[in-house]
């Protein structure tokens, strides 16, 4: 129980100091130079430094040919052109976990994207870029302030 409640309390704590944010994707991936998308998604939880760098963890789903979980930790940045849409640029870095854990591999993304405001508290991902194994990612996403 008092597990629960540190929790509870800590997750307050960084809701009123309004620097928790979680993130939530999903697009297709396909080989790069050919259209052959596969599905795929990610959550992440991201610490806001200030108004424009965040910083978190995050896992999701691969569906290539030979699908893998990544779970990998992200830097986002938006830069300081617009008011109500402003461009971002990502990375992620991690481990693409598979069913046989030997089989597992450096995951990486690279990308930038568009971080269209809805509200106070509420923004419209999108973005694009290259990632491991020679593909690339297009996706659509939510960025909420928690």
């Amino acid at each position: 129980m008092r597990k629960i409640l540190l929790g509870l309390t800590l997750l307050a704590g960084l809701s009123q100091a309004r620097s928790f944010q979680a993130t939530g994707y999903v697009g297709p991936t396909s080989k790069v130079g050919k259209w052959d998308p596969s599905v795929a998604w990610n959550i992440h939880a991201l610490w806001g430094i200030d108004q424009m760098v965040m910083l978190g963890a995050g896992v999701g789903y691969e569906g290539e040919e030979s699908s893998y979980m990544p779970v990998t930790g992200r830097l986002m940045v938006r830069l300081p052109f617009g008011r109500q849409t402003l461009p971002f640029v990502d990375g992620e870095m991690g481990v693409g976990v598979r069913n046989v854990l030997s089989e597992s591999f450096l995951a990486w993304k690279a990308g930038a994207g568009i971080d269209q405001k809805l509200g106070d508290r509420s923004s419209l991902l999108l973005g694009a870029g290259l990632q491991s194994r020679n593909r690339y990612y297009t996706r659509i996403g939510l960025l909420l302030e928690i």
